[in-house]
Order: C-alpha cells, then sequence, then structure tokens
C-alpha cells in the first residue's frame, strides 16, 4: 500500500506536522474544517483531470486533499498579496 507521500507526491501531513484522516468522499470532507465547499462533482472532477496525468486512478482522499492544499495555497497568495 503506498502512503501519501507516495501517491501524491505530498508529505500527508497537516500544518501542524502531524498525520491527518483524509475524507474519502466530498461527503465525508464536510466533517474537515474549512472544507464545505467541496461537491462530489468537484471530487469526481479533480479525478478525471489529474487521473490521466498520474497514470493511474487518484482515490477520492487524495482528490480531497489536493483540493485542500489548492485552497491553503491560494489563501497563502491572497494573503500575501494583501500584506
Amino acid at each position: 500500500m503506498k502512503t501519501a507521500a507516495e501517491s501524491t507526491g505530498l508529505t500527508g501531513q497537516n500544518e501542524q506536522g502531524c498525520r491527518s484522516e483524509r475524507p474519502a468522499t466530498a461527503q465525508a470532507a464536510r466533517n474537515v474544517p474549512g472544507a464545505s465547499w467541496i461537491t462530489e462533482e468537484l471530487v469526481a472532477k479533480t479525478q478525471r483531470v489529474w487521473s490521466p496525468r498520474y497514470g493511474r486512478p487518484i482515490t477520492g482522499t487524495e482528490a480531497v486533499e489536493m483540493l485542500m492544499t489548492v485552497k491553503r495555497l491560494a489563501e497563502i497568495l491572497l494573503r500575501a498579496e494583501r500584506s
């Protein structure tokens, strides 16, 4: 079984440096703070876009992780622009 770091190239750690449970679907993502915007359609689209690029099917967990990572990056860039 691959770890998150092997499957997506990301460390699989949250901001505090601790491993966190990754939701498998958008429904499960609703319980993650800040992830209420993630829909099943968005998870499916993320899987469709990234699976060919990874050369294998991307799991729902990986798709949610990717979406949350992009959200955090966007928030950082916005804060930097405003300061």
